[in-house]
């Protein structure tokens, strides 16, 4: 065999005008062209659970372990380094008796790359002690907060400690919130550990100036994409590749608060320009399946177990404390007796609906992480045409509920999106979703603001927020079906079939199956049955064996001829494509288990719509199958 090599690069055609020296990826052909530190380039070769292999020549490869791939989770590795990629990695370690090449993709460990945004990041080693830096807090423990500063990849830690001036330990819960833009001093790192330290006291920028630090403290990042995909873990339970679901694969329409004049106030007869009431009675739901239960009674449980938990960690041993924590047991147990007195109350309130602030208050009281509450508090405030009261109570919510109750607080934005749309103006709209975007997870807020605008008959907005969700989140196959939904329900069928294509170059290949079968779905239930029909036939034709692609192909066929059914056909016509999908995929050869479902199936249609002789039929060709397999 004869193996020649080739080579594109300027440098060797032409090295006269395109030396060597200047090449921005040299040549790589040995172990002895690269040094410890050295950042290159090279293309994926493999992926593996363990890590990848990086081309970085025509005969030298390195490896990089799993761990040394990114400094954030990531769930699927293989998708996120796919063969052919072209990365950037640094050597961490070159073994040339074995001819071996260490690398590390860790974005941490490489430095001085530029983000999507045009900012630089640098490495710990890059940061300076005494510097100050601009972040955003990422968590809340009890022992302190956790940092992201803009400029780095690292996240620093701030303890108790270091928060304030104040010789008493501060409560960091009560002071800040996830996604708080904050102004942090360094007071060391630790690069071996990769560990950062941080300060918050005030003491630490007493030399600035009030303008500069009024400036700091006030700005608000204005990046409308997740920075932490770890933190919103529904990203990517829409975009799973997992089956097909059948009937619910549609994306279900988000209800929220509705926006219909159900109810008035009582005193609309006195006062004739009063705002009629925002009707929040029947909930709504926040993404395709999750439901916000309805609770209007609240247990004691958690009040005494705080109470139990904070009389334990009062005991001590040392005498000269007795009295110390003698008196914060009274208090403790004074708070707690107060709180099983309110919440005893409330208990009495879910017999009948509140009907005063006083009511609200011991709801809120009990049940403080309860979106549902605070919503039935907005609605009675807006019931009075009281919007600013109700506005108010929205805000209060959001600061009240735990940031680890992240779907009672989405519940609360939804709330006040609507508010604001209805009672509100552009501007004052327009500045709750920009917050809403920097604290929720942007992709489920700009399809929920389109929901509302479609609702409130305003089409052309709607489909301008399916257009920066489709910009934004091009990855994601749940914004382009809903946005064909979107499409199709107005009317436009060619535009929602043009979607499809466009669609198809941004995702995932491993999501094409799953934007495919949805938009064939969308056409059996708002288009064109026959199109459906192509486009399962073309998926089918592909993947065969798919029993999840069947199952959703008969389901829809089944739907289809029930609705001419429902309709007034007296044909049994109308049940002839699903009666010949079932004899088609009957027919083929799957596993046993398979054919198993297939025919339950068939049955269950059959004594459903169809006649003894047709149901003796399938038990037939049943028999006949399993005769085939003993002989």
């Amino acid at each position: 065999h004869i193996k020649v090599g080739l080579s594109l690069r300027p440098s060797v055609l032409d090295p006269i005008n395109f030396p060597p020296s200047g090449a921005t990826d040299p040549v790589i052909a040995s172990t002895t062209d690269v040094n410890v530190g050295q950042v290159v380039r090279g293309y994926i070769i493999k992926t593996s659970e363990v890590g990848c292999f990086v081309g970085l020549g025509r005969d030298v490869v390195g490896r990089a372990l799993i761990s040394e791939l990114s400094d954030e989770y990531i769930r699927d590795v293989k998708d996120a380094f796919p063969s052919g990629k072209l990365v950037s990695a640094v050597v961490t370690e070159v073994n040339r008796e074995l001819n071996r090449i260490s690398l590390s993709l860790r974005p941490s460990r490489i430095g001085d790359l530029t983000s999507p945004d045009g900012s630089t990041k640098r490495r710990l080693d890059q940061i300076q002690v005494g510097e100050t830096l601009k972040g955003t807090i990422t968590r809340i423990e009890e022992y302190g907060v956790f940092i992201k500063p803009d400029d780095s990849f690292v996240t620093g830690l701030c303890y108790v400690r270091e928060i304030a001036d104040s010789e008493t330990p501060v409560d960091p819960k009560a002071l800040y919130e996830v996604g708080d833009r904050v102004l942090a001093k360094v007071l060391s790192s630790d690069i071996a550990k990769n560990r950062l330290a941080l300060g918050l006291k005030a003491s630490y920028f007493a030399h600035a100036s009030d303008s500069d630090e009024d400036e700091e403290m006030e700005s608000v990042a204005s990046n409308d994409e997740d920075e932490d995909d770890d933190e919103v873990s529904d990203e990517d339970s829409d975009d799973s590749a997992g089956s097909v679901q059948s009937d619910d694969a549609e994306p279900a329409d988000e209800e929220a608060l509705s926006d219909e004049d159900d109810e008035s106030s009582d005193d609309d007869g006195d006062d004739e320009s009063a705002k009629s009431a925002l009707d929040v009675a029947g909930g709504f739901q926040w993404g395709d399946e999750v439901e916000v239960n309805e609770r209007t009674t609240v247990t004691a449980a958690g009040a005494d177990s705080e109470s139990d938990a904070a009389e334990d960690s009062d005991e001590s041993s040392d005498e000269e404390d007795k009295a110390h924590d003698g008196k914060k047991k009274k208090k403790n147990s004074k708070r707690s007796r107060m709180e099983r007195i309110a919440q005893d109350v409330t208990a009495e309130l879910s017999e009948q609906a509140p009907t005063r602030t006083t009511d609200f208050e011991r709801l809120i009281v009990g049940s403080p992480n309860s979106s549902f509450v605070w919503l039935q508090f907005m609605a009675f405030y807006l019931g009075q045409s009281e919007v600013d009261q109700a506005r108010a109570v929205a805000e209060r919510a959001l600061k009240t509920i735990s940031p680890r109750e992240e779907q009672e607080k989405m519940n609360v934005w939804v709330a006040l999106l609507n508010l604001e749309h209805r009672f509100g103006s552009k501007d004052t709209l327009d500045s709750v979703l920009k917050r809403a975007i920097q604290f929720m997870n942007p992709k489920h807020t700009y399809l929920q603001m389109a929901k509302i605008y479609e609702r409130a008959d305003q089409f052309a907005e709607a489909e301008n927020m399916h257009k920066i969700a489709i910009s934004k989140f091009s990855g994601s196959c749940k914004v382009w079906v809903l946005f064909g939904l979107f499409y199709l329900k107005h009317g436009k069928v060619s535009e929602s079939r043009d979607l499809l294509a466009r669609a198809l170059q941004p995702l995932p290949k491993r999501k094409h199956i799953k934007a495919i079968t949805q938009f064939g779905q969308m056409e059996f239930k708002h288009g064109e049955p026959e199109r459906g029909r192509t486009v399962f036939e073309g998926v089918l034709g592909t993947y065969p064996k798919r029993v999840d692609l069947w199952s959703v192909y008969l389901d829809m066929e089944t739907k289809v001829a029930s609705t001419a059914a429902a309709a007034g056909s007296v044909d049994d016509h109308c049940w002839q494509p699903a009666r010949k999908l079932f004899e088609r995929v009957t027919s083929m050869k799957h596993s046993s288990k398979k054919m198993k479902f297939f025919f339950k199936k068939w049955l269950a249609f059959e004594k459903a719509h169809g006649s003894d002789a047709s149901v003796e039929h399938v038990k037939q060709r049943a028999l006949e199958y399993v005769n085939s397999l003993s002989s």
